[in-house]
């Protein structure tokens, strides 16, 4: 009798049929993970930049104005209307950014309230997140729709 050690074919295509299936599905979930990690990252930076913009409008009076610009995926924080640029950072080029009712530019006022309460979306892929401004001293605040 001829005894032959190995595996046969069927177990061969089941552990590799496996195998396919599970880094398929492992990376599409670091792919997920990443982007979720990049729009929080984002969105901190944001939100420190709008921070900023606030106290600097309460403390020194000073007229500070907001201007997200959709087509070069970038937004910036300029002294007076069109004065010195203060911050000036990209948006990531794979995101959509769009200005909803969000007029710009935004600014706060002595009081520290937003002058023009709106929101605007970032789209992601297959996935919406809206920033939301609204009225009152809250800066902001992110949901994914």
């Amino acid at each position: 009798m001829n005894n032959q050690k190995g595996f046969t074919l069927i177990e061969i295509l089941i552990v590799l049929s496996t195998l396919s299936i599970l880094l398929v599905i492992g990376a599409s979930l670091q792919t997920n993970t990443y982007d979720t990690y990049q729009l929080n990252r984002w969105y901190q930076l944001f939100e420190s930049d709008v921070l900023y913009m606030q106290q600097q409008t309460l403390l020194k009076r000073n007229n500070l104005y907001l201007i997200i610009k959709p087509d070069t995926k970038s937004y910036e924080i300029r002294q007076g209307g069109r004065g010195k640029v203060l911050v000036e950072r990209q948006i990531p080029h794979n995101w959509e950014v769009k200005l909803y009712t969000l007029s710009m530019p935004l600014s706060f006022s002595i009081q520290g309230t937003i002058k023009e309460p709106g929101m605007f979306l970032i789209i992601i892929d297959d996935k919406e997140f809206a920033i939301y401004f609204p009225f009152g001293k809250g800066r902001s605040y992110i949901v994914e729709r």
